[in-house]
């Protein structure tokens, strides 16, 4: 009787969504498997104020009209490890180094 609440609260939590928003500047980056000769293109997005980087999927930059270089303000859901899901997303003006 007590295997069912936890089998219960264990797939429960496997459905729990990990949202996050993360700025930075878009980074387009382009790898090919030179055995299947299949190319990757994917953005990295270097967070600004923790460092981590995630990676996103070049379709749904594409989608929303955003492109390398630009510094955008992304909220949506991790996926394996740090591959990164677009919920919403907003440009933002690029920093001025001092």
């Amino acid at each position: 009787m007590k295997t069912l609440p936890l089998a219960l609260l264990l797939s429960l939590s496997s459905f729990a969504i990990a949202e996050e928003t993360v700025t930075g500047v878009l980074e387009e980056e382009i790898s090919e498997n030179f055995q299947t000769g299949e190319i990757d293109r994917r953005f990295s997005l270097k967070d600004e104020n923790t460092g981590e980087y995630y990676f996103i999927d070049a379709q749904e930059i594409k989608e929303k009209g955003m492109k390398s270089g630009e510094r955008v303000r992304i909220h949506g859901e991790r996926e394996n490890k740090r591959r990164f899901r677009i919920r919403e997303s907003q440009r933002l003006e690029l920093r001025r180094e001092e």
